[in-house]
Protein backbone atom coordinates (compact mmCIF):
# COMPACT_ATOMS: atom_id res chain seq x y z
CA UNK A 1 0.00 0.00 0.00
CA UNK A 2 1.21 3.52 -0.63
CA UNK A 3 1.34 4.88 3.07
CA UNK A 4 -0.09 8.93 2.24
CA UNK A 5 -1.75 10.98 4.95
CA UNK A 6 -4.63 10.73 2.63
CA UNK A 7 -4.67 7.11 2.07
CA UNK A 8 -3.88 6.47 5.88
CA UNK A 9 -7.58 6.88 7.19
CA UNK A 10 -8.98 4.95 4.02
CA UNK A 11 -9.63 1.48 5.18
CA UNK A 12 -11.20 2.79 8.32
CA UNK A 13 -13.89 4.71 6.23
CA UNK A 14 -14.27 1.17 4.27
CA UNK A 15 -14.89 -0.22 7.68
CA UNK A 16 -17.40 1.61 8.41
CA UNK A 17 -19.15 1.38 4.91
CA UNK A 18 -19.03 -2.71 4.90
CA UNK A 19 -18.40 -3.38 9.11
CA UNK A 20 -20.40 -2.18 12.16
CA UNK A 21 -19.95 -2.58 15.54
CA UNK A 22 -21.16 -6.04 17.04
CA UNK A 23 -24.56 -6.22 18.10
CA UNK A 24 -24.37 -7.37 22.77
CA UNK A 25 -27.05 -8.06 24.15
CA UNK A 26 -30.98 -7.81 23.74
CA UNK A 27 -31.67 -5.59 26.33
CA UNK A 28 -34.65 -8.09 27.18
CA UNK A 29 -33.42 -10.58 29.63
CA UNK A 30 -33.32 -14.59 28.66
CA UNK A 31 -36.88 -15.48 28.28
CA UNK A 32 -37.97 -18.59 27.48
CA UNK A 33 -41.59 -19.12 25.82
CA UNK A 34 -44.15 -21.60 25.96
CA UNK A 35 -47.53 -21.80 24.64
CA UNK A 36 -48.71 -21.99 28.71
CA UNK A 37 -46.84 -18.49 29.18
CA UNK A 38 -43.09 -19.12 29.71
CA UNK A 39 -41.04 -17.98 32.04
CA UNK A 40 -37.88 -15.29 31.92
CA UNK A 41 -34.98 -14.50 34.24
CA UNK A 42 -33.16 -11.05 34.86
CA UNK A 43 -33.93 -8.23 33.69
CA UNK A 44 -31.60 -7.50 30.66
CA UNK A 45 -30.97 -3.78 32.05
CA UNK A 46 -27.80 -5.01 34.40
CA UNK A 47 -29.74 -5.17 37.80
CA UNK A 48 -31.26 -8.03 39.51
CA UNK A 49 -34.27 -9.05 37.72
CA UNK A 50 -37.55 -9.75 39.89
CA UNK A 51 -38.21 -13.25 41.68
CA UNK A 52 -38.56 -15.72 39.67
CA UNK A 53 -41.35 -17.26 41.29
CA UNK A 54 -42.92 -13.75 40.99
CA UNK A 55 -42.23 -12.46 37.68
CA UNK A 56 -43.41 -16.41 36.36
CA UNK A 57 -46.77 -15.71 38.07
CA UNK A 58 -47.20 -11.80 36.73
CA UNK A 59 -47.16 -13.62 33.54
CA UNK A 60 -49.56 -16.36 34.03
CA UNK A 61 -51.86 -13.80 35.32
CA UNK A 62 -52.29 -12.99 31.86
CA UNK A 63 -55.86 -13.58 30.24
CA UNK A 64 -57.14 -15.28 26.53
CA UNK A 65 -58.98 -12.29 24.76
CA UNK A 66 -59.39 -13.24 21.45
CA UNK A 67 -61.29 -10.15 20.73
CA UNK A 68 -58.06 -8.44 21.53
CA UNK A 69 -55.99 -10.50 19.88
CA UNK A 70 -58.28 -10.52 16.53
CA UNK A 71 -58.60 -6.81 16.30
CA UNK A 72 -54.35 -6.88 16.58
CA UNK A 73 -54.12 -9.65 13.95
CA UNK A 74 -56.74 -7.41 11.56
CA UNK A 75 -54.14 -4.14 11.84
CA UNK A 76 -51.24 -6.36 11.44
CA UNK A 77 -52.30 -8.75 8.47
CA UNK A 78 -54.64 -6.66 6.54
CA UNK A 79 -54.22 -2.93 8.29
CA UNK A 80 -57.84 -2.53 9.13
CA UNK A 81 -59.87 -3.14 12.08
CA UNK A 82 -61.99 -6.17 11.92
CA UNK A 83 -65.85 -5.86 11.15
CA UNK A 84 -68.61 -5.70 13.47
CA UNK A 85 -69.57 -9.26 12.04
CA UNK A 86 -65.82 -10.57 12.92
CA UNK A 87 -65.87 -9.18 16.31
CA UNK A 88 -69.65 -10.95 17.48
CA UNK A 89 -68.31 -14.20 16.03
CA UNK A 90 -65.22 -14.05 17.87
CA UNK A 91 -67.44 -12.70 20.99
CA UNK A 92 -70.66 -15.12 20.52
CA UNK A 93 -68.81 -18.90 19.78
CA UNK A 94 -69.27 -21.53 21.69
CA UNK A 95 -65.47 -21.81 20.79
CA UNK A 96 -63.49 -18.28 20.89
CA UNK A 97 -60.52 -19.94 20.38
CA UNK A 98 -61.49 -21.99 16.73
CA UNK A 99 -63.59 -18.89 15.85
CA UNK A 100 -60.88 -16.61 16.10
CA UNK A 101 -58.24 -18.94 14.16
CA UNK A 102 -60.77 -19.22 11.47
CA UNK A 103 -60.89 -15.09 11.16
CA UNK A 104 -57.30 -15.17 11.33
CA UNK A 105 -57.36 -17.82 8.13
CA UNK A 106 -59.17 -15.36 6.26
CA UNK A 107 -57.06 -12.50 7.01
CA UNK A 108 -54.17 -14.89 5.69
CA UNK A 109 -56.20 -15.21 2.45
CA UNK A 110 -57.13 -11.48 2.16
CA UNK A 111 -55.87 -10.00 -0.81
CA UNK A 112 -54.89 -7.70 1.64
CA UNK A 113 -52.50 -9.88 3.35
CA UNK A 114 -50.73 -9.38 -0.33
CA UNK A 115 -50.24 -5.62 0.10
CA UNK A 116 -49.46 -5.94 4.06
CA UNK A 117 -46.16 -8.26 2.87
CA UNK A 118 -45.15 -6.25 0.24
CA UNK A 119 -45.20 -2.94 2.62
CA UNK A 120 -43.22 -5.12 5.34
CA UNK A 121 -40.27 -6.33 2.88
CA UNK A 122 -39.86 -2.87 1.57
CA UNK A 123 -39.01 -1.79 4.72
CA UNK A 124 -37.03 -5.03 5.90
CA UNK A 125 -35.23 -4.88 2.57
CA UNK A 126 -34.78 -1.16 2.51
CA UNK A 127 -35.92 -1.30 -0.80
CA UNK A 128 -38.82 0.35 -3.02
CA UNK A 129 -39.23 2.79 -5.56
CA UNK A 130 -40.71 2.33 -9.16
CA UNK A 131 -38.47 2.45 -12.31
CA UNK A 132 -37.73 6.29 -13.39
CA UNK A 133 -35.14 7.72 -15.53
CA UNK A 134 -33.97 4.62 -17.09
CA UNK A 135 -32.86 2.93 -13.74
CA UNK A 136 -34.82 -0.45 -12.75
CA UNK A 137 -37.63 -0.60 -10.57
CA UNK A 138 -36.79 -1.26 -6.57
CA UNK A 139 -39.78 -2.92 -5.84
CA UNK A 140 -39.85 -6.28 -7.81
CA UNK A 141 -37.10 -7.91 -5.03
CA UNK A 142 -39.46 -6.88 -2.26
CA UNK A 143 -42.51 -8.21 -3.93
CA UNK A 144 -40.40 -11.03 -4.69
CA UNK A 145 -40.11 -11.89 -1.19
CA UNK A 146 -43.78 -10.75 -0.63
CA UNK A 147 -44.83 -13.54 -3.13
CA UNK A 148 -42.76 -16.29 -1.51
CA UNK A 149 -44.70 -15.54 1.72
CA UNK A 150 -47.71 -14.85 0.64
CA UNK A 151 -48.66 -18.29 -1.94
CA UNK A 152 -46.48 -20.29 1.08
CA UNK A 153 -43.70 -20.98 -0.55
CA UNK A 154 -39.81 -22.39 0.58
CA UNK A 155 -38.44 -19.16 2.21
CA UNK A 156 -35.11 -20.44 0.03
CA UNK A 157 -36.93 -19.52 -3.46
CA UNK A 158 -36.08 -15.79 -2.38
CA UNK A 159 -31.94 -16.97 -3.27
CA UNK A 160 -32.34 -19.59 -5.57
CA UNK A 161 -35.28 -18.85 -7.69
CA UNK A 162 -34.22 -18.72 -11.47
CA UNK A 163 -37.24 -17.86 -13.37
CA UNK A 164 -40.07 -14.45 -12.59
CA UNK A 165 -37.79 -13.37 -9.52
CA UNK A 166 -39.01 -9.51 -11.10
CA UNK A 167 -42.14 -10.31 -10.31
CA UNK A 168 -44.83 -7.11 -9.72
CA UNK A 169 -48.51 -6.26 -8.02
CA UNK A 170 -51.41 -5.80 -10.09
CA UNK A 171 -53.79 -3.79 -7.15
CA UNK A 172 -56.34 -3.46 -9.70
CA UNK A 173 -56.30 -7.63 -9.38
CA UNK A 174 -54.89 -8.28 -6.22
CA UNK A 175 -52.60 -10.62 -7.86
CA UNK A 176 -48.24 -11.46 -8.35
CA UNK A 177 -47.64 -11.03 -11.83
CA UNK A 178 -44.88 -13.05 -13.44
CA UNK A 179 -41.54 -10.99 -14.41
CA UNK A 180 -38.36 -11.95 -15.21
CA UNK A 181 -35.15 -9.62 -14.23
CA UNK A 182 -33.66 -8.16 -17.72
CA UNK A 183 -30.07 -7.27 -16.68
CA UNK A 184 -28.17 -9.92 -18.14
CA UNK A 185 -27.68 -12.65 -15.74
CA UNK A 186 -26.82 -15.69 -17.58
CA UNK A 187 -28.75 -17.59 -14.39
CA UNK A 188 -30.56 -15.62 -11.57
CA UNK A 189 -30.60 -16.34 -8.04
CA UNK A 190 -33.67 -14.71 -6.63
CA UNK A 191 -32.32 -11.18 -4.81
CA UNK A 192 -29.15 -11.51 -5.25
CA UNK A 193 -29.02 -11.18 -9.05
CA UNK A 194 -32.42 -8.31 -8.92
CA UNK A 195 -30.93 -5.35 -11.28
CA UNK A 196 -32.90 -3.01 -8.47
CA UNK A 197 -31.46 -3.98 -5.56
CA UNK A 198 -27.45 -3.74 -7.27
CA UNK A 199 -28.54 -0.42 -8.38
CA UNK A 200 -29.64 1.23 -4.99
CA UNK A 201 -26.74 -0.23 -3.37
CA UNK A 202 -23.82 0.43 -5.72
CA UNK A 203 -20.92 1.52 -4.04
CA UNK A 204 -16.85 1.44 -4.08
CA UNK A 205 -15.71 -2.14 -4.46
CA UNK A 206 -19.51 -3.71 -4.13
CA UNK A 207 -19.42 -3.39 -0.29
CA UNK A 208 -22.78 -2.08 -0.13
CA UNK A 209 -24.24 -5.01 -1.60
CA UNK A 210 -22.67 -7.32 0.56
CA UNK A 211 -23.56 -5.24 3.85
CA UNK A 212 -27.23 -5.29 2.21
CA UNK A 213 -27.04 -9.34 2.43
CA UNK A 214 -25.21 -9.30 5.76
CA UNK A 215 -28.16 -6.63 7.63
CA UNK A 216 -31.14 -7.97 5.89
CA UNK A 217 -30.60 -11.77 6.11
CA UNK A 218 -28.36 -12.33 8.78
CA UNK A 219 -29.29 -9.83 11.13
CA UNK A 220 -26.12 -8.35 12.46
CA UNK A 221 -23.46 -6.12 11.68
CA UNK A 222 -19.84 -7.12 10.38
CA UNK A 223 -18.04 -8.85 11.57
CA UNK A 224 -19.58 -11.60 10.25
CA UNK A 225 -16.62 -14.62 11.75
CA UNK A 226 -14.76 -15.60 14.66
CA UNK A 227 -12.32 -17.78 15.71
CA UNK A 228 -12.25 -20.34 18.73
CA UNK A 229 -9.15 -18.42 19.13
CA UNK A 230 -8.27 -15.06 18.02
CA UNK A 231 -4.63 -13.65 17.86
CA UNK A 232 -3.05 -10.06 18.61
CA UNK A 233 -2.63 -8.33 15.86
CA UNK A 234 -1.50 -4.61 16.10
CA UNK A 235 -2.27 -4.45 19.79
CA UNK A 236 -5.84 -5.60 19.21
CA UNK A 237 -7.32 -9.21 18.66
CA UNK A 238 -7.53 -10.67 14.99
CA UNK A 239 -10.85 -12.82 15.44
CA UNK A 240 -11.98 -13.87 12.59
CA UNK A 241 -11.15 -17.28 11.25
CA UNK A 242 -9.52 -16.32 7.80
CA UNK A 243 -6.21 -16.68 7.32
CA UNK A 244 -4.95 -12.44 8.06
CA UNK A 245 -3.29 -12.54 4.56
CA UNK A 246 -5.76 -14.11 2.33
CA UNK A 247 -6.82 -9.99 1.76
CA UNK A 248 -5.40 -7.55 -0.80
CA UNK A 249 -2.74 -4.34 0.59
CA UNK A 250 -3.44 -2.29 -2.27
CA UNK A 251 -4.30 0.11 -3.28
CA UNK A 252 -6.51 0.04 0.08
CA UNK A 253 -4.65 -2.38 2.66
CA UNK A 254 -7.07 -4.24 4.32
CA UNK A 255 -4.39 -5.92 6.59
CA UNK A 256 -3.37 -2.37 8.25
CA UNK A 257 -3.90 -2.62 12.05
CA UNK A 258 -3.26 1.09 12.51
CA UNK A 259 -6.63 2.54 14.00
CA UNK A 260 -9.15 -0.89 13.63
CA UNK A 261 -8.01 -4.62 12.82
CA UNK A 262 -9.38 -3.97 8.67
CA UNK A 263 -9.06 -8.06 8.49
CA UNK A 264 -11.85 -9.19 11.24
CA UNK A 265 -14.42 -7.66 8.91
CA UNK A 266 -12.93 -7.84 5.76
CA UNK A 267 -11.77 -11.19 5.66
CA UNK A 268 -15.15 -12.27 5.19
CA UNK A 269 -16.28 -9.25 3.03
CA UNK A 270 -13.81 -9.43 0.43
CA UNK A 271 -14.55 -13.30 -0.61
CA UNK A 272 -18.13 -12.50 -1.35
CA UNK A 273 -17.82 -8.66 -2.65
CA UNK A 274 -16.40 -9.53 -6.38
CA UNK A 275 -19.20 -12.16 -6.75
CA UNK A 276 -21.42 -8.61 -6.82
CA UNK A 277 -18.81 -6.36 -8.21
CA UNK A 278 -19.81 -7.70 -12.32
CA UNK A 279 -23.09 -5.05 -11.93
CA UNK A 280 -22.52 -1.69 -12.93
CA UNK A 281 -24.33 1.17 -11.26
CA UNK A 282 -27.86 0.38 -13.07
CA UNK A 283 -27.84 -2.61 -12.24
CA UNK A 284 -26.63 -4.64 -15.41
CA UNK A 285 -24.49 -7.23 -15.24
CA UNK A 286 -21.23 -7.37 -17.24
CA UNK A 287 -18.61 -9.79 -18.04
CA UNK A 288 -15.66 -7.98 -15.96
CA UNK A 289 -15.62 -5.78 -12.79
CA UNK A 290 -17.72 -2.64 -12.81
CA UNK A 291 -16.75 -0.97 -9.00
CA UNK A 292 -14.60 1.22 -8.73
CA UNK A 293 -11.78 1.49 -6.09
CA UNK A 294 -11.27 4.66 -4.15
CA UNK A 295 -7.55 5.39 -4.15
CA UNK A 296 -5.44 8.59 -4.80
CA UNK A 297 -5.65 10.61 -6.41
CA UNK A 298 -8.34 9.22 -8.79
CA UNK A 299 -10.54 6.18 -8.40
CA UNK A 300 -9.46 3.20 -10.72
CA UNK A 301 -11.30 0.35 -11.73
CA UNK A 302 -11.05 -2.34 -8.99
CA UNK A 303 -9.35 -5.58 -10.02
CA UNK A 304 -9.56 -9.25 -8.08
CA UNK A 305 -6.20 -8.52 -6.35
CA UNK A 306 -8.12 -5.09 -4.55
CA UNK A 307 -10.29 -7.43 -2.46
CA UNK A 308 -8.04 -10.66 -2.29
CA UNK A 309 -4.39 -12.06 -2.49
CA UNK A 310 -3.61 -14.57 -5.36
CA UNK A 311 -5.20 -17.89 -5.43
CA UNK A 312 -8.20 -16.66 -3.19
CA UNK A 313 -11.18 -17.88 -4.21
CA UNK A 314 -14.78 -16.54 -3.33
CA UNK A 315 -16.73 -17.62 -0.41
CA UNK A 316 -19.94 -16.96 1.92
CA UNK A 317 -18.19 -17.90 5.01
CA UNK A 318 -14.82 -19.51 6.17
CA UNK A 319 -14.85 -23.32 4.36
CA UNK A 320 -17.55 -22.79 2.26
CA UNK A 321 -16.16 -21.55 -1.00
CA UNK A 322 -18.98 -20.41 -3.82
CA UNK A 323 -17.61 -19.92 -7.39
CA UNK A 324 -20.65 -17.35 -8.75
CA UNK A 325 -24.02 -15.70 -7.18
CA UNK A 326 -26.10 -19.05 -7.87
CA UNK A 327 -23.77 -21.30 -5.46
CA UNK A 328 -23.61 -17.99 -3.44
CA UNK A 329 -27.71 -18.45 -3.60
CA UNK A 330 -27.23 -21.91 -2.52
CA UNK A 331 -25.26 -21.33 -0.07
CA UNK A 332 -27.34 -18.27 1.94
CA UNK A 333 -30.64 -20.19 1.42
CA UNK A 334 -28.65 -22.96 3.85
CA UNK A 335 -27.36 -20.96 6.46
CA UNK A 336 -29.21 -21.52 9.80
CA UNK A 337 -28.42 -18.10 10.62
CA UNK A 338 -30.29 -16.81 7.41
CA UNK A 339 -33.17 -19.22 9.31
CA UNK A 340 -33.04 -17.37 12.33
CA UNK A 341 -33.03 -13.99 11.29
CA UNK A 342 -36.10 -14.30 9.29
CA UNK A 343 -38.00 -16.04 12.38
CA UNK A 344 -36.60 -13.47 14.20
CA UNK A 345 -37.53 -10.50 11.79
CA UNK A 346 -41.28 -12.03 11.26
CA UNK A 347 -41.87 -12.58 15.35
CA UNK A 348 -40.79 -8.87 15.78
CA UNK A 349 -43.40 -7.76 13.32
CA UNK A 350 -45.98 -10.06 15.49
CA UNK A 351 -44.76 -8.21 18.54
CA UNK A 352 -44.85 -4.77 17.23
CA UNK A 353 -40.67 -4.66 18.04
CA UNK A 354 -38.51 -2.36 16.21
CA UNK A 355 -35.31 -3.77 13.77
CA UNK A 356 -32.92 -5.95 15.01
CA UNK A 357 -30.12 -4.39 13.49
CA UNK A 358 -30.63 -0.54 13.66
CA UNK A 359 -32.47 -0.39 16.89
CA UNK A 360 -31.08 -3.71 18.42
CA UNK A 361 -34.14 -5.57 18.78
CA UNK A 362 -32.75 -8.74 19.05
CA UNK A 363 -34.88 -12.16 20.37
CA UNK A 364 -33.38 -14.80 22.34
CA UNK A 365 -33.09 -18.09 20.81
CA UNK A 366 -34.96 -19.56 23.07
CA UNK A 367 -37.95 -17.47 22.24
CA UNK A 368 -37.79 -18.25 18.71
CA UNK A 369 -37.31 -22.31 19.12
CA UNK A 370 -40.71 -23.35 18.71
CA UNK A 371 -41.10 -21.31 15.80
CA UNK A 372 -38.09 -22.41 13.92
CA UNK A 373 -39.13 -25.67 14.11
CA UNK A 374 -42.53 -25.05 12.58
CA UNK A 375 -40.08 -22.87 9.62
CA UNK A 376 -38.44 -26.35 9.24
CA UNK A 377 -41.44 -28.96 9.79
CA UNK A 378 -43.51 -26.34 6.98
CA UNK A 379 -40.75 -26.91 4.56
CA UNK A 380 -39.52 -22.74 5.40
CA UNK A 381 -43.22 -22.14 4.68
CA UNK A 382 -43.41 -18.29 6.64
CA UNK A 383 -46.54 -18.13 6.47
CA UNK A 384 -47.20 -20.99 8.45
CA UNK A 385 -44.54 -20.04 10.86
CA UNK A 386 -46.54 -16.65 11.42
CA UNK A 387 -49.70 -18.26 11.79
CA UNK A 388 -48.59 -19.79 14.48
CA UNK A 389 -46.92 -16.52 16.36
CA UNK A 390 -50.45 -15.38 16.18
CA UNK A 391 -52.24 -18.04 17.99
CA UNK A 392 -49.47 -18.27 20.51
CA UNK A 393 -49.99 -17.57 24.23
CA UNK A 394 -47.70 -14.93 24.00
CA UNK A 395 -50.03 -13.08 21.23
CA UNK A 396 -53.61 -13.93 22.29
CA UNK A 397 -53.17 -13.17 26.08
CA UNK A 398 -52.94 -9.86 27.50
Amino acid sequence: MRKTSMLFPLCAALALLGCGSESSGDGQGTVEGSDDGGESTGSGNGTPGPDVTTFETALHDRVLDYNEALRTASLKLNRRLPTLAQIRAVETAADPKAEYELQLDAMFADPAFHTRMIKWWKDAMRQGGGAANGAPSRDTAPVLAARITSEGRPFSELFTASSSTCPTYDSASDTFVDGECDNGVPTHAGVLTNPGVMYQFYGNMAFRRVRWLQEVFVCTKFPAEYSETPISKGGSDYVSPWEFETIGTSPVDFQDTKSVICANCHTTINHIAPLFGVFDANGQFTSGIAVMTPSVPDPVQTQLSHWLRDGETTAWRFGQPVADLVELGAAVADDPDVHECVVARMWNFVMSKEDIVTDLSTVPTEVLQRYKDEFYASDQNLKATLRKMFVSDDFVRF
